[in-house]
This record gives structure tokens, sequence and C-alpha cells, in this order.
């Protein structure tokens, strides 16, 4: 039997809103955060799930939080599904980024984004190579069974590329994920995937979510 993986990024943060570089910053859910994930936990609630895991950023773990709770389980923290660590680049937005590093440190960082490290960074590229593996484990683990896994923007995007076979290093321009959306994996095997559902935020319902693209 396939195991379905539902694969969440964390809902809204206030640096998120203000385009900031968030990463390996540990902070809360905004107020609309908040909402977001307690709109999930309900969509949610009908479908059975059998475990429930997150990045150890509390970001992730309060998202994975409302959900668990619906389901009374409690939320496996999982470091290796953390947020890239942009170094001396996090906490800070372009402009800020551009007076610290220069032009040509945002030009590569736009010409080739896998591989890119600032300064006391990781690349994506090591991201993916930490992250990747662990999912298999837990696909392996929870064989023909469903879990939710949160995690974050970039994470999310490496590991859907991985596992569904498309170019990790196109991961920036193929693929999005808004706040608290919901991506669904079935996986026939540990080390391959089907991808049955994309970036949804259909469940947003009660948050003032205009400024997102694609909330219909």
């Amino acid at each position: 039997m396939a195991t379905k993986v539902l694969l969440v990024r964390h809902g809204d943060t206030q640096a998120s809103q203000a385009d900031r570089f968030t990463g390996a910053l540990d902070i809360p859910l905004s107020k609309e955060g908040r909402i977001h994930a307690s709109e999930l936990a309900v969509r949610l609630a009908r479908f059975p799930l059998d475990a429930v895991y997150a990045s150890s950023m509390q970001r992730a773990q309060e998202t994975a939080g409302y959900t668990a709770r619906v389901h009374g389980l409690e939320v496996t923290p999982v470091p290796e599904f953390r947020e890239v660590d942009h170094g001396v680049w996090d906490g800070k937005n372009r402009e800020e980024i551009l007076q610290l590093s220069g032009q040509a440190a945002l030009d590569e960082f736009e010409r080739d984004p896998f591989h890119f490290r600032p300064q006391n960074g990781e690349s994506p590229e090591e991201v993916l190579n930490r992250a990747a593996p662990v999912l298999s484990q837990l696909v392996k683990k929870h064989d023909g069974q469903t879990i939710l896994v949160v995690a974050h923007e970039t994470t999310n995007r490496l590991m859907i590329c991985k596992f569904v076979g498309l170019n990790p290093a196109q991961y920036r321009d193929k693929l999005a994920q808004r706040p608290a959306c919901v991506n669904l994996l079935q996986f026939p095997n540990e080390n391959e995937a089907q991808l049955m559902l994309l970036n949804d935020i259909g469940h947003y319902a009660h948050s003032q979510a205009t400024h997102y693209e694609y909330v219909l």
C-alpha cells in the first residue's frame, strides 16, 4: 500500500509579511498564521492521521500542534526539516542585504539559488541532503499509513522536487508554497512519489488573505 504524506508549510509570520529572510530565525506565528493553522486543523479533522511530524522550529511546531490536538496525537520534532539557514542574511530584506553583501552576491543568489550559500549559512542543496533521507525513513516507517509533516517554504519545495522527479535546481521557479498550504504526496515506495495536491490553501476562510495570490 502507498504511504500518504500531507506536507504542509507553517502558517504566516510577521517576518514573511515584511518580506524578510527568516531561515534559521526561530520566530512564532503571527495572528493570521494562527488563524491559518486553526483553519487547516478544521479541514484535516475528518482525515485519519497516523502520526504528526514537524520541523523543530516553533512556527512549524505551532502549526502542526493545531491539527495534532484534533487527532489526539503528539508532534514529533524533526530538526532535519528546519528551514534553510541564510546566515548573515537572516532577518534582513533585500535592500539591507544589498548594503551588507553587495549586488554581486544577490546576482549569484538569483543565478544559482540551489548552490548559493550566504556567509555563515547553508545552500538549498545542503538542506535537501539533510531533509530528504529523513522523509524517506518516515515513509518506510509508516508504510501504508497517512502522516502529516509540517516544514518550511524552501524545504518543502526541495523535497517535492526530489521525490516527484523535478530538477531541484529549479525549486524556486517551478513551485510555490503559501503559508499553511497543503501538498499531498503519495509514495509507492520510500524513493519516489506522485504529487496529488500542490500549494492548496482552500481552507483560508476567516483570515485577511487578499494579499495572497491564488486565494479564491
